[in-house]
C-alpha cells in the first residue's frame, strides 16, 4: 500500500534546530497543539509542523528565492526531458543548490526541510503523488521565459559531446588545489591569481570526497551488473581508481557520466551567475569513420567475450533491429 505523501512534514530533530528546542520539548507543545499522534517514529505530521512554526518569522522573504524555483524549471524546460513543468522534490532541491553554488538553504525561509519549503508557494508550485513518488509541478509554465541571451549550448545529459578543455580543467582538476574563476573579458576559466578581485565568479570545482561521490552514483546507476563486474565496479569506487581500472564496458559508460555531470554543473553556474552560457561549452559528438581493418578487430574482439560469456550473460545480450536483418536465416545463403 503506497504512503502518504511527505509534503509539509519534518523529523522533531529538524523543527528542533530551526526553533533552537529540544526534540523532547518539541514532542511535548506539538501534542499540546494537535493532540496525541502529532509525531510517528520521530517524524511530525505536516498539521503539527504547520502548528509548531505558526508566528516564526523567515530570516528571509520567501519572495527572494521565487526567482531561483523558476531558474530551476528554466533550466529543467532547456534539457531534452519532454514533462519539464514537473520535477521530483529531491531533483528540485538539487538544482536550487547547484544555481545559489551550494548556498540554498531552506532554513533562510523559515522551514525545516525541502518537503515543507515546498508548500511555502502554492501560488507556484503545486504538491502532487504520494510516498516516495512525490513531485512539485510548475502551476504557470509561461512564467519561464525562454533565455533571450546568446544561444546557451544545450545540455549533453548522455555526455556523448566533448566538454571545453578550460572548463573541464575546471571542474575535475581537483589535485592542482587551485581555485578556478570564470574571465568574462576573455570568455575563459582560468586559475585565479593574486590580482584578480572578489567579484570575478568561481567555478565549480569537485573535490576528492565529491569524486568519490560520483563514482559511488555511477555504481548505483549500473543494472543487470554481474556478480564478478559489480565486484571490480565497488573495489573501483572504494578505491577511487582511474578509468583503466574500470571494466572495459564501463569505461565509456564512465566517462559519458563525467561529461554530463560537468555539463549540467557548468550550464547551473552559468545560470546562477546569469552570465552567457558558452555556445561551445559542450561540442559537437564526434563519429569518425572507422577503417574496415579496425572493425575487423572490434569484430573478433566481439567474438571473444561472446565466447566467454555465461548462459545468464548471453540471456541479456541485445541486437539492433538493423542487424538482425542483415544475418540470413539458417538454410539461407
Amino acid at each position: 500500500m503506497e504512503e502518504v505523501a511527505r509534503f509539509g512534514s519534518a523529523s522533531l530533530s529538524q523543527v528542533a534546530k530551526l526553533i533552537g528546542q529540544s526534540d523532547d520539548q518539541v514532542l511535548a507543545t506539538a501534542e499540546g497543539l494537535v493532540g496525541d499522534g502529532a509525531a510517528n517514529r520521530g517524524w511530525l505530521r505536516a498539521d503539527a509542523v504547520t502548528a509548531l512554526l505558526e508566528g516564526v518569522l523567515s530570516p528571509l522573504p520567501r519572495s527572494d528565492v521565487e526567482p531561483l524555483i523558476l531558474k530551476a524549471f528554466r533550466q529543467a524546460q532547456e534539457s531534452p526531458k519532454a514533462d519539464w513543468t514537473t520535477m521530483a522534490v529531491p531533483v528540485l532541491k538539487n538544482r536550487l543548490l547547484q544555481l545559489s553554488s551550494g548556498e540554498f538553504r531552506e532554513s533562510d525561509y523559515g522551514s525545516p526541510n525541502i518537503w515543507h519549503f515546498v508548500t511555502q508557494f502554492p501560488e507556484v508550485l503545486a504538491a502532487e503523488g504520494a510516498r516516495p513518488h512525490e513531485r512539485v509541478r510548475l502551476i504557470e509554465p509561461e512564467a519561464i521565459e525562454a533565455d533571450s541571451r546568446a544561444t546557451p549550448a544545450a545540455l549533453d545529459p548522455a555526455g556523448l559531446g566533448r566538454i571545453r578543455q578550460d572548463l573541464w580543467r575546471a571542474v575535475f582538476d581537483y589535485s592542482a588545489q587551485e581555485t578556478f574563476v570564470w574571465d568574462e573579458r576573455k570568455g575563459r576559466a582560468r586559475v585565479r591569481t593574486h590580482s584578480d578581485t572578489d567579484s570575478l565568479p568561481v567555478l565549480p570545482t569537485l573535490s576528492a570526497e565529491d569524486m568519490g561521490e560520483l563514482r559511488a552514483e555511477f555504481v548505483r546507476l549500473q543494472e543487470r551488473v554481474s556478480d564478478y563486474d559489480a565486484t571490480r565496479l565497488d573495489e573501483w569506487a572504494a578505491r577511487g581508481g582511474p578509468t583503466a581500472a574500470l571494466p572495459r564496458l564501463y569505461r565509456g559508460l564512465w566517462n559519458a557520466h563525467l561529461k554530463s555531470h560537468a555539463a549540467n554543473a557548468l550550464r547551473a553556474f552559468f545560470l546562477a551567475e546569469d552570465l552567457d552560457v558558452p555556445t561551445d561549452l559542450v561540442g559537437g559528438v564526434l563519429t569518425p569513420d572507422v577503417p574496415e581493418r579496425e572493425a575487423e578487430q572490434l569484430r573478433r574482439l566481439a567474438h571473444r567475450y561472446i565466447d566467454a560469456m555465461t548462459a545468464d550473460e548471453l540471456g541479456r545480450l541485445s541486437f539492433e533491429m538493423a542487424v538482425v536483418a542483415r544475418v540470413p536465416a539458417r538454410g539461407e545463403n
